[in-house]
């Protein structure tokens, strides 16, 4: 997707999706507090038709095979990078609470070269602690991610995400619509898994002097290689069991939005 000069900064948009029939009120409790903290910012809860529709109309492609995904969790990450390839903004679970306003995110000094604002997940540093996830040291999470449209990490997981579902395809023998999708296969083909193993290859290109994930580990400030802004692991991940992550009532100054973990998709062999 070609960089055009409009594409340089993050927009003022905030997405949401909900893509289940029916919505409960207390599904979206924590939505208010993005309005809040961003009064001038556009925010949009898309639901399922609205998804589709822009689906068919940016990546009519892949429609088909987007409409088959059984599995809400595979369905909602192969949109969320569809959304910020196209549009950019800020992408974010329903079930994280904004903690700062958006422009305070990126720090001064960065202001006119982050185009992507990616926080940790997880970083294993010396702790015992075992993620029962795909990557041992370094996580990227993508419960929320704020980025400028058009950039090129967001085209490189699309692909990644649709070549891996229809990797299951053939390895099933069965279109994906019959397929259920175990946790570790939707971590790795559209989750964090995947998304930490693309933002990985673009932090090497940024930066040559990073080999491994381990490079990036004890991230105490936000750090930018190229365009890609990096924030430590309270940034979006306070109130976690690890990674060195700040727990209790206290909310750390560098936390910026907080994630609930009230999310649903995981199916219940795997939990």
């Amino acid at each position: 997707m070609k960089q055009s000069s409009n594409q340089t900064r993050i927009p003022t948009k905030i997405w949401q999706m909900h893509l289940k029939p029916n919505i409960e009120t207390d599904t979206i409790v924590d939505t208010l507090s993005w309005i809040a903290k961003n009064p001038d910012y556009h925010y949009q809860l898309l639901g399922g038709p609205g998804a589709e529709e822009f689906v068919m109309k940016h990546f009519p492609q892949h429609l088909d095979l987007y409409k088959s995904i059984p599995n809400t969790g595979s369905k909602s990450d192969l949109l969320r990078y569809m959304l910020l390839a196209v549009e950019g903004g800020i992408y974010t679970d329903l079930d994280t609470v904004a903690l700062q306003p958006v422009d305070s995110w990126i720090p001064p000094h960065y202001k006119d070269q982050a185009r992507v604002i990616i926080g940790l997940e997880y970083d294993q540093r010396d702790d015992d602690f075992v993620f029962a996830e795909l990557h041992p040291t370094i996580q990227f999470c993508q419960w929320t991610i704020a980025a400028a449209p058009g950039h090129k990490i967001f085209d490189n997981m699309v692909q990644q995400a649709v070549d891996s579902l229809k990797k299951f395809e053939q390895e099933y023998d069965l279109p994906i619509s019959n397929i259920t999708l175990k946790n570790p296969e939707v971590l790795s083909s559209t989750g964090p898994g995947a998304w930490t193993d693309v933002v990985f290859e673009g932090l090497k290109i940024a930066d040559p002097s990073i080999t491994t994930l381990k490079n990036i580990s004890r991230l105490s400030e936000p750090r930018l290689y190229g365009d890609i802004l990096l924030l430590p692991i309270d940034a979006f991940g306070m109130g976690q069991v690890h990674s060195g992550s700040t727990r209790g009532d206290d909310i750390p100054k560098n936390a910026l939005a907080k994630h609930n973990f009230r999310g649903h998709w995981r199916t219940k062999e795997e939990s």
